[in-house]
């Protein structure tokens, strides 16, 4: 029988490939990739300006080297900056970002 954390990690795999589109990912340092993510273009209202910010879900296994604060996403030729990163204990993150 499957560990509760592979179970977790093939739902984020099949929820990334139903739900997920291409978007471009530029670390400050190392070079960009294009992974699977699902974008939420106004997640919530931050409670101080800028105002309104942006989410991707993606996973870590998707990307070269952790993912930092300043890093940049490219969704459908819009730019953001990762300005707050959340991770899960199965290799899932929520990037928070901000367009830049």
């Amino acid at each position: 029988m499957a560990d509760w954390t592979s179970l977790t990690s093939g739902l984020n795999a099949t929820v990334l490939s139903a739900f997920g589109r291409e978007v471009v990912y530029s670390p400050q340092t190392g070079q960009q990739v294009t992974v699977k993510a699902i974008f939420e273009e106004t997640r919530e209202t931050e409670e101080n300006a800028p105002g309104v910010h942006a989410a991707v879900f993606l996973r870590a296994s998707d990307l070269a080297a952790p993912p930092e604060r300043g890093d940049e996403v490219v969704i459908d030729a819009a730019a953001y900056k990762v300005f707050d990163i959340l991770a899960d204990h199965v290799g899932g993150l929520i990037l928070r970002l901000r367009r830049s």
